[in-house]
């Protein structure tokens, strides 16, 4: 025929060959046919071929093919599984199905985990995660934990967390190990239910049996019994005699009613047993004024904003007093509004004094001691466990007066003045002292200038001043810089938005400018929230009026990467990043 053309080399596939040759294999098998290996276990044999076994299992080729003594013996005899799971796992190498169900999925799992097949494990685990329900996802997490599978207690330990309260009702619950009880207890993933339903779940699990009465401390430790309200420390915690006899649970008791009683002391007792049950971290949005001239109220609601990732505020509550542009800071995880206005203004006039606490995990308000000057458009900072109210104006002009506040004696104290009157500029706290920038002073470079306070000598130094002028602006501290953004900016009697955003190093005392924001607001609501800033609200003067955009800086990618809306289009809203319970209980 001469050469043969390169071109008719072609590979073809026959479709259904590895069907057919699997099904060969288990007529084989049912026939009895070339079986070489017997294997046996519980007094059952199971007759088969060593190339299937050692084709679909690692332990079967490093059997046979390793140079061990099983690879000549035509009976083998296996420990460390059962009848039942082999046979399951044999069909599964001679067919690739395998028939599972509650009774029989111990046995074959067990099997599997211990002939090393993976892929049966695979099934196995889709099989538990489809049964896991109330009544038997602790006995799957028991199964998880004996067989090493990583994946299945994850998903186990979510599905718990989320329905502690009824797995806490069942049967298996009361024969949990005191570890696994442990570990779920002491979680803040565990935010299905209040901390006195938690206290009966675990004296339930503590009255099964009586030598578990030695175990009560080191069980109640890890309910949040500071965060009870009084009345269910009084009505449900201190009538059961564990917590009276138990002496590590009157200690926990005791220390409950100390953190009630004594409110403006809690600060000095915070401990794991205060901290909120949290998965993530919340931004919560408080007052603002929607600047209308027929109308000079502002509001009395708040928001919150539940993740990083979410794209709606939803309203959580009211304020104590209807306000905007007031002060926020954090501290233990309580959140202060201070200052601000109650009754719309456009200048000084309408500054207050007043201070409040929220506490979200009780959602309760609790009026502390005023400042010493109102103030509106000041800055309020944390350090070192105390506030401090910086600058700002009031009906009497701009101010210069910075106060320090005491949680434990709920007072305000003047400390170091700033060098000239400020209002309308922001700041952040970083690596212990306190950053001001920008700002109404008395030159318009005071628009431009950063100044820095030293607590421990109390005094303010200035630092290199900003590339733009920034007034009415935001301004965070995140990753060892501080953060300026937007504001505004005047110019013969007008006034512009600043896009402008830069961020200060201390380090290098330099300032760097970065991708500016897209739209105008100044007078905004700010906070730092999983590695992005959020910009809420404020006045446009582009618009010439006050908007309900939200704009978010994302600090790893140095990009305003979306928008949002908040629910009203506000000026002087007031922002704070907060961890909050899952459900807020109700105000009395």
């Amino acid at each position: 025929m001469g050469e043969q053309p390169s071109g008719l080399r072609r590979t073809f596939t026959a479709t259904g060959h590895s069907r057919n040759l699997l099904q060969g294999l288990g007529q084989l098998r049912v026939e009895g046919q070339l079986l070489d290996v017997t294997l046996k276990v519980e007094e059952q044999s199971f007759k088969v071929h060593r190339a299937v076994l050692a084709a679909c299992s690692h332990y079967f080729r490093a059997m046979f093919t390793g140079g061990m003594r099983e690879a000549s013996q035509n009976v083998i005899r296996l420990q460390g599984l059962s009848a039942k799971g082999l046979g399951h796992i044999l069909d599964f190498a001679y067919c690739g199905k395998v028939t599972l169900d509650l009774d029989c999925i111990e046995d074959v799992l067990g099997a599997a985990v211990f002939l090393q097949m993976a892929p049966v494990i695979s099934l196995c685990e889709e099989f538990l995660t489809a049964a896991m329900s109330v009544e038997t996802c602790l006995t799957i997490g028991q199964m998880a934990m004996d067989f090493g599978l990583t994946s299945l207690k994850e998903s186990v330990d979510a599905f718990t967390f989320a329905h502690f309260l009824e797995i806490a009702a069942e049967e298996d619950y009361l024969h949990l190990p005191l570890e696994r009880l442990i570990f779920f207890l002491q979680s803040d993933q565990l935010q299905s239910c209040t901390e006195v339903e938690l206290f009966g779940a675990a004296i339930r699990w503590l009255r099964h049996a009586p030598e578990r009465q030695a175990r009560a401390a080191q069980v109640l430790s890890h309910v949040r019994f500071p965060l009870m309200t009084s009345a269910e420390l009084v009505d449900q915690v201190q009538p059961i005699d564990l917590m009276t006899e138990d002496r590590a649970c009157r200690h926990f008791l005791l220390e409950a009613f100390n953190y009630q009683v004594l409110p403006f002391r809690q600060h000095e007792m915070q401990s794991r047993r205060t901290s909120v049950r949290a998965k993530q971290t919340s931004l919560l949005a408080f007052g603002g004024t929607p600047y209308m001239d027929i109308d000079q109220s502002v509001s009395s609601k708040f928001y919150q904003l539940p993740h990083s990732c979410a794209h709606q505020f939803h309203e959580v509550g009211h304020l104590e007093q209807r306000c905007s542009h007031a002060c926020i800071a954090i501290l233990d995880n309580f959140v202060f509004v201070v200052g601000g206005q109650h009754v719309q203004f456009r200048s000084g006039e309408g500054a207050v004094n007043t201070c409040f606490r929220y506490n979200p995990h009780l959602n309760q308000w609790l009026r502390l001691a005023p400042m010493q000057d109102c103030r509106i458009q000041f800055h309020l900072a944390v350090h070192a466990g105390h506030l401090y109210a910086i600058g700002g104006r009031n009906h009497f002009g701009s101010l210069s007066s910075v106060e320090r506040y005491s949680p434990r004696l709920n007072h305000w104290a003047y400390v170091g003045s700033l060098p000239r009157r400020t209002w309308g500029h922001a700041g952040a706290a970083l690596e212990g002292r306190l950053y001001v920038a920008g700002g109404y002073g008395v030159t318009d470079q005071d628009k431009r200038a950063l100044q820095c306070y030293e607590p421990e000598a109390d005094t303010w130094e200035l630092r290199a001043a900003m590339n733009e002028s920034h007034v009415l602006h935001a301004m965070v501290s995140a990753r060892g810089r501080v953060y300026v953004l937007g504001g505004r900016m005047d110019q013969r009697d007008r006034c512009f938005d600043v896009l402008a955003v830069e961020y200060y190093n201390p380090t290098s005392d330099q300032w760097t400018l970065v991708s500016p924001m897209r739209t105008g607001q100044s007078e905004a609501g700010y906070a730092l929230l999983d590695q992005r800033i959020f910009i809420i609200g404020g006045y446009n003067w582009h618009l010439n009026d006050v908007t309900s955009i939200v704009q978010v800086y994302n600090l790893d990618t140095d990009e305003w990467e979306r928008d949002l809306l908040f629910p009203k289009a506000l000026a002087g809203v007031g922002c704070a990043a907060v961890n909050m319970p899952n459900k807020l209980p109700e105000r009395h």
